[in-house]
C-alpha cells in the first residue's frame, strides 16, 4: 500500500510503509505528519498509520556546544554547512570590498535551499540583488541626465532609486530572517543539535553570525564521526 505525506500544506509520496519508517526514523518524516492512502478516507497522522511498527525516534546530536555529541547515522545524508571559518568569511570579504561576503551569502543560501526546499533566504536573496542593479543603473542614468541637462535629475528615475533601495532593503531582511527561521527548523529538526539563534545578532551581523554556528556545527559532526557515532 502507497501512502501519502502532508506537512504544512505540501503533499509529497508516495511512500510504501518501510519509505515510512526508514523516514520517520531519519526524522524526515514526523510522526505528527498526516498521512493517507487511496484507501483511506481521511488524512490521520503517520503515528497512527505505522503504529506499532513505529520506529525509535532519532536521538539529538546533542545540545548545542556540548562535549561529546551523539550524531544519528540517519542524518548524515545531510551535507555539511559551508566550511570555512567565520573569521575567514570576513577577511576576505573585507579585501574584496563585501564581494566575497555577498557571494558567500548565496553560498550559505544555497546550502540551506539544498537540505530545506521550503527555505526562501535564496529567493530573496536573488531578488534583492536584482532590485539593487536596477538601482544602481538608475543611478547611473539619473547622473548622466544631469550632466546632460539642466542639472536637476529625471523624477521618475530618482522615484525609481527610492523604490528599488527600499525593496533592496526589505528583499535583504526578509532573506535573512528565513535563513534564521530554516536554520533553526532544520537544527531542531532533521539534525536536532537545540540551536537557537539571536534575532538581534542576525540583524547586526547575518552572514558571519551564520557562518559563525555553521563552523560550530561541523565541529560537532566532525567529532561526531571521530568517535564512531556515524559513518
Amino acid at each position: 500500500m502507497l501512502y501519502h505525506v502532508s506537512r504544512n500544506g505540501q503533499n509529497y509520496g508516495p511512500y510504501t510503509l518501510e519509505d515510512l519508517q526508514r523516514y520517520v526514523a531519519s526524522g524526515n518524516v514526523l510522526p505528527t505528519d498526516l498521512a493517507k492512502s487511496d484507501e483511506m478516507a481521511d488524512w490521520v497522522p503517520v503515528l497512527q498509520v505505522l503504529g506499532t511498527s513505529m520506529p525509535a525516534a532519532p536521538a539529538p546530536i546533542a545540545a548545542y556546544g556540548a562535549p561529546a555529541p551523539v550524531y544519528p547515522a540517519a542524518t548524515a545524508i545531510y551535507s555539511d554547512p559551508p566550511n570555512l571559518h567565520w573569521a575567514l568569511v570576513l577577511l576576505i570579504g573585507f579585501f574584496t570590498g563585501g564581494l566575497f561576503t555577498l557571494i558567500w551569502m548565496f553560498v550559505q543560501a544555497a546550502w540551506m535551499r539544498k537540505v530545506d526546499p521550503l527555505s526562501k533566504a535564496l529567493a530573496y536573496y536573488i531578488g534583492g540583488l536584482v532590485a539593487y542593479l536596477v538601482m544602481m543603473g538608475a543611478i547611473v542614468a539619473m547622473v548622466m541626465s544631469m550632466s546632460g541637462g539642466n542639472g536637476t535629475p529625471s523624477n521618475g528615475i530618482a522615484a525609481l532609486c527610492m523604490v528599488c533601495g527600499f525593496a533592496n532593503l526589505v528583499l535583504f531582511l526578509m532573506a535573512i530572517f528565513n535563513m534564521r527561521s530554516s536554520m533553526e527548523e532544520h537544527f531542531n529538526g532533521p539534525e536536532p543539535i537545540g540551536l537557537r539563534l539571536s534575532g538581534i545578532m542576525t540583524f547586526f551581523f547575518n552572514v558571519f553570525y551564520f557562518q559563525y554556528h555553521f563552523t560550530r556545527i561541523n565541529e560537532i559532526k566532525r567529532a561526531a564521526r571521530y568517535s564512531g557515532a556515524a559513518v
